[in-house]
């Protein structure tokens, strides 16, 4: 009886390892070669004989399941790797039933895995195929963050074409049909929001355009191919909450560091992924115009790439000179935005507000105690909010890294009313 299995040779550290295949016969022959797929060590499912698809982190002595961010990439990147896998064994299953008057030695299993490639001077029709094209066409253009959501896209249009029993999507087939069927998949299967459901269309799209550059002929439909979008729903925290955050007495020293964080947050305009990385090497003290000395933050954005050189605020140096000028304690996402809800709750932001919280993978809109709303992101969209119209546009964009005003102006929801405004001033320089 023919027996797949899946291993590494590295057991434990941060080290990329490949991934090697066992397939044996009894007796007749046992054979091990590296596969295509590699993973890093600690990653690696040695009992299951895959990629882990859950991660945990010691709290308070006992394991917790992590569920931020960077660890949902994580699941999607071993999910994808796992079914190449298996899709590989099945393979190799069929290839060994089909086989007659073949040696079976490493030759022949390479030969299984790796099959001869003709090679053509074209490019891949379907969508699946093309996003490793787009990857590598573009890769000096974009950041991580956006390569892991073409990766996200390509896996959800994987399961949609499972979903319907298709094996590809042609860029010839994405037309209103397609639309129609892909937001009732997203919205009854998948029960994804309309915002990500809009959002994953729109860069199907993108990457529709980069192949019709190559030569891949689209569907006359494909501009048509878009998804409503709806108003985002989010909260802030206002100057007054801020200060009653900052008056409070935390007893406790998670609640008293995560609220340091929070402040932090407010005071810099930036993600967790990025304010958490904050240390003091990263700053500098350097002469102003008005010949008096201030303090930088020096750092890269880990989303988007964009080289910073952040003033520090003053509330922040108060931060950092009552802890004998570091900066709190480090937290992982997960435990922060657990703690920074409580750190809310006591300071009294119990006001009963309309947003989502998470219930499992998805977002359930309700009315809610403030708190409860309350997410790591909060920093930065009180930063952009409470400033807008006290501190130039371009200033702030500096600060947050927004691109255009467009952008800056659709992530605090303020386009309607700067429409509103330049109506007015037309009225009054018109009357």
């Amino acid at each position: 009886m023919l027996k797949t299995k899946f291993f590494v040779r590295h057991k434990s550290g941060e080290v990329i390892t490949p991934i090697y295949v066992r397939v044996s016969n009894g007796r007749a022959f046992d054979l091990k070669i590296a596969t295509k797929e590699t993973c890093i060590a600690s990653h690696w499912d040695g009992d299951n004989g895959m990629m882990k698809e859950r991660f945990f982190v010691e709290q308070k002595g006992k394991l917790v399941e992590k569920r931020d961010g960077a660890t949902r990439a994580l699941f999607v990147e071993s999910q994808v790797v796992n079914e190449r896998l298996q899709d590989l064994a099945k393979k190799i299953d069929k290839a060994f039933k089909e086989a007659e008057e073949v040696e079976f030695n490493t030759e022949w299993l390479k030969s299984v895995i790796n099959p001869p490639v003709v090679v053509e001077n074209t490019v891949p029709d379907d969508f699946v195929s093309f996003c490793a094209v787009f990857i590598e066409q573009k890769k000096h253009e974009i950041s991580k963050s956006y390569i892991t959501r073409i990766n996200c896209v390509k896996v959800i249009v994987e399961k949609f074409l499972k979903n319907n029993k298709k094996k590809v999507l042609k860029f010839s087939e994405i037309n209103m049909k397609f639309k129609v069927d892909f937001e009732k998949y997203c919205y009854e299967v998948m029960r994804y929001s309309k915002n990500y459901t809009f959002a994953n269309l729109r860069l199907l799209r993108i990457i529709a355009y980069q192949a019709e550059r190559n030569g891949v002929k689209l569907h006359s439909q494909i501009k048509l191919v878009k998804s409503k979008e709806e108003k985002a729903i989010f909260q802030i925290l206002t100057p007054a909450e801020l200060e009653a955050i900052e008056r409070h007495n935390f007893e406790d020293s998670d609640l008293y560091n995560v609220r340091d964080w929070l402040l932090v947050s407010v005071f810099s305009g930036q993600r967790i992924s990025d304010f958490m990385r904050f240390n003091v090497e990263m700053l500098t003290k350097e002469k102003l115009e008005n010949e008096q000395e201030g303090y930088f933050l020096n750092f890269t954005q880990d989303k988007t790439d964009h080289v910073l050189h952040l003033p520090v605020h003053p509330k922040i140096l108060d931060i950092l000179n009552k802890r004998g000028f570091q900066f709190p304690p480090k937290y992982d996402e997960d435990k922060y935005n657990k703690l920074v809800k409580t750190v809310c709750k006591d300071a009294g932001i119990t006001e009963v507000c309309y947003g989502g919280v998470e219930k499992g993978k998805r977002k359930v809109f309700a009315n809610y105690p403030k708190h409860e709303l309350v997410t790591s992101h909060i920093g930065r969209r009180s930063f952009a909010s409470n400033n807008y119209g006290k501190i130039p546009t371009p200033l702030l964009m500096t600060a947050t890294g927004h691109k255009s005003e467009g952008m800056f102006l659709r992530y605090i929801g303020k386009v309607d009313q700067q429409q509103s405004h330049a109506l007015a001033s037309y009225f009054m320089i018109n009357n």
